[in-house]
C-alpha cells in the first residue's frame, strides 16, 4: 500500500521541529531522499536513451511480430503516404537520370 507510505511522509513532515537534533535528522533524511531521487532520475534518463529509438518505433509503427516483418511494415506506412510516395519517386527519377548521364 504505497499511499501509507506517504501519508506516513507527510505525517513525518507536519511534526514540528523542536530541537537541532531533530532539525538534522530531518536535513539528514531529506539529503538521502534527494540522493535516492537522484539515482532513480539518473536511471530512468538513462533507460529512456538507450530505448528512444525502439520507443519512437513502437509509438509510429505499433507492435513488431517478426523482425523480419518490421521492415516490410516501415516500407508499407512509407508507402502509404502520398507525400512519400511523391517524394520517393523524385528521388529515383533523380538517381536515375545521373546514372544515365555517367554512363553516357
Amino acid at each position: 500500500m504505497p499511499w501509507k507510505k506517504k501519508q506516513m511522509n507527510i505525517d513525518v513532515m507536519k511534526k514540528p521541529i523542536k530541537n537541532i537534533h531533530a532539525l538534522n535528522k530531518r536535513i539528514s533524511d531529506l539529503k538521502v531522499k534527494q540522493l535516492m531521487l537522484e539515482n532513480k532520475m539518473d536511471h530512468n534518463f538513462q533507460h529512456l536513451r538507450e530505448n528512444a529509438l525502439g520507443m519512437g518505433l513502437h509509438s509510429v509503427f505499433g507492435k513488431r511480430t517478426r523482425a523480419s516483418s518490421f521492415w516490410a511494415e516501415i516500407v508499407t506506412h512509407i508507402m502509404e503516404s502520398e507525400k512519400l510516395q511523391q517524394a520517393v519517386k523524385n528521388f529515383i527519377d533523380k538517381v536515375t537520370v545521373k546514372i544515365v548521364d555517367a554512363l553516357k
